[in-house]
Formats: structure tokens, sequence, C-alpha cells
């Protein structure tokens, strides 16, 4: 099983580019191809041409949340692939604004058949040994990002508490995985959600931790409850923030590291 970043925020690799954004692909043993997320606009597809995956041929794409920097490829990939089934939350469409009213939810103009849309309402095995987890429940209200976060359900706007976040579970040689897209839930109230449902020892947590306007104390108080579980290694990106990943480095106890443009991760 092989996880690659096809788009993060940084790059090191020739060729590759990167931008604001998150997409990852998942490879399992069979070599079934499943992407989560697209990131900001089709940078994922040229960085998955390069590394030789052809968009056209994945067979499920997961979206994490309805912000734009995950959704923004999505209309390149309905129009390079014409087969593979979109699983999203109910709402992952709803207008979303963030800091000075900017949208930052879907862009607009992306047109998706109804039909490539599969509402996920339950865990949700998608391929064998990949399900998505579709309740990040909030154990801890203090762990959420939501602060200067909006939607608009008929004109009135109202603090965006993320019900269309989703994250995958990928159970393999009796361990698993959690991929996270920004963890504006918590990223440690997405490890808790996923315990609920798996037992197995964890073997990777990676993806976004939403920590990036997050204060040093919040940084501190989030390595304190990472300790307090047993993570084989964790990967953080994205909207985690170089510095706070910096300080996250200092006081998370276990093995951790910044993913980037190209990462391969086996598990």
């Amino acid at each position: 099983m092989k996880f690659k970043i096809l788009i993060e925020n940084t790059v090191f690799q020739a060729k590759m580019k990167a931008e604001l954004g998150f997409s990852l692909l998942i490879e399992t043993d069979d070599k079934r191809q499943i992407l989560f997320d697209t990131g900001q606009t089709d940078l994922y597809a040229f960085n998955a041409n390069i590394g030789g995956i052809d968009i056209s041929q994945i067979e499920a794409l997961v979206i994490s949340h309805g912000h734009y920097d995950h959704t923004g490829g999505l209309a390149h990939f309905i129009a390079h692939n014409d087969h593979a089934p979109i699983y999203a939350k109910k709402g992952f469409d709803t207008e979303r604004f963030g800091r000075a009213d900017r949208s930052i939810g879907l862009p607009v103009g992306t047109n998706i058949d109804p039909q490539r849309i599969h509402t996920t309402k339950e865990i949700t095995e998608i391929a064998e040994g990949v399900f998505i987890l579709p309740e990040v429940k909030i154990f801890d209200p203090n762990e959420t990002h939501f602060a200067n976060m909006v939607i608009r359900r008929q004109g009135i706007p109202t603090e965006d508490q993320f019900d269309d976040e989703q994250f995958i579970c990928v159970r393999h040689e009796g361990k698993i995985s959690i991929i996270s897209g920004c963890a504006h839930r918590g990223i440690v109230n997405t490890i808790r959600s996923a315990k609920e449902h798996f037992s197995e020892p964890i073997r990777l947590v990676i993806g976004g931790f939403h920590t990036l306007h997050e204060s040093p104390e919040k940084i501190s108080r989030l390595a304190q409850l990472l300790n307090q579980h047993e993570i084989e290694e964790v990967i953080a990106c994205h909207c985690t923030g170089i510095e706070q990943y910096a300080q996250l480095r200092q006081e998370y106890k276990g093995k951790i590291s910044y993913g980037h443009v190209g990462l391969n991760c086996f598990v």
C-alpha cells in the first residue's frame, strides 16, 4: 500500500510544482488508485503525470471538505475521468467564506453530474481496506478550527462547523493509517473518531492539521494531545504551517516529518 502526495504547499523535486492545497493518491496492493482531494487547480494532474499516473484511470475520488484548495481541481478531474465515483458529504458545495468575506468554497462554475456524486452517510469501504469515515466527532471543542469561517444558507451567515468534513482510514497488515484533508474539526478528534471504529494500532497520520494561525500555546497543547496516542509516524503538511510544524517536531515525542509534493509513503 502506497500514499503519494500530489499537491501540497511545498516542493523539492525537479519538474513537479506546488500550490496552496492538498491532494493525495492511494495505491492499493492490487494497484487500484484512489484520489483524496484535488488541490486548487489542475496541478495535481501535472504532478501525477510526471509520476506516471493516468488521471483517467483513477477509480474513485474522495473529497475531504468543500474548500477551494481541496476542490479546485474537481472540474479538471471530471473532464478527464468519466467514470470514477466522487464521494462527498452533503453540504460540501455550500457557499463558504473566510476573512474579509472572501469566497473559499467550491469554485463557481464547477459543474458536477449529480449521478457522479455518492453522498457519504456511513462508514464506506471503497476498496479493500480503504474506508471513508464521514463523521469527525468533537470530543474536545478546544481542538477545532472554525475561526473566521462562515457558510451561507439561504443568505444567512453562520459559523462553519464543517459538518461536511470526512477522512479516510486505511487498514493494512494489522494497522490503520489516517488521512486528513484539513482537520478543521481537530486532528486528535479525527484520531479518536477513527479509534472508535478500529481497534488496530495506528501506523500513520498524514495530512493537514489546520494549525497555521494557531498560537504557540495551542501548538503545545496539540503536541501533548498527540503524545497521548501511540502513533508510529506522523506526516504533517499543507495547512499545518511550517513554523507550527517546527514547534510540533520539538514537542511531539514520536516520529514526525513534513510532507511535500512527490512524497511517497509505504504503509
